[in-house]
């Protein structure tokens, strides 16, 4: 399976289990397959660990090859909530087993307009770098974007964002894709 499939599966456990994990106040509990393999410390026989680690850790990688179990870093975790940034999808920490998930949260992102353009009512569409797209929600002039400026997004009140193009005011957004 590719990576690009992986993270597929990946967000689609998200937006299926998002919900009931952060509702959880415990941790979830850890995958068998993994639990097995930590279940291995517990053995004194120094040669039947070393089968029970051999065994345990083929069948994690077994488990990875068909995407049964997904393995993260906290660089990809924290890449990804970039990535989702404005889209209102459930936070990585619940997910991870941490109800406190501060360490990944992106409350604000850089980035290069690739595209620029208003519609009819004079609210501008920009297209950053990485595809993501925001639109213009409050009638505001900022000038004309244009590309290769940069973009700062950051959250603001209510789930909010505002965007600040350059040195220029900034303008209230939403995400759109």
């Amino acid at each position: 399976m590719s990576n690009k499939g992986k993270v597929c599966g990946l967000f689609s456990v998200i937006l299926l289990q998002g919900t009931a994990l952060a509702a959880e106040k415990s941790p979830p509990p850890r995958p068998e397959v993994f639990q097995k393999l930590v279940d291995c410390r517990a053995l004194t026989d120094p040669a039947a660990r070393l089968s029970c680690y051999d065994a345990r850790v083929a069948d994690i990688d077994a488990a990875e090859r068909n995407a049964d179990v997904v393995m993260v870093d906290r660089a990809q975790v924290k890449k990804a909530s970039r990535g989702l940034f404005g889209l209102g999808l459930p936070k990585f920490g619940a997910l991870l087993g941490r109800n406190n998930d501060k360490d990944d949260d992106v409350s604000e992102i850089e980035a290069k307009i690739k595209s620029a353009s208003q519609d009819r009512e004079g609210n501008w569409l920009l297209t950053l770098d990485d595809g993501a797209r925001w639109v213009q929600i409050v009638p505001k002039s900022i000038g004309d974007p244009r590309p290769g400026q940069s973009v700062t997004i950051r959250r603001a009140t209510m789930g909010s964002y505002m965007a600040k193009v350059e040195n220029r005011a900034a303008i209230r957004v939403k995400r759109v894709n």
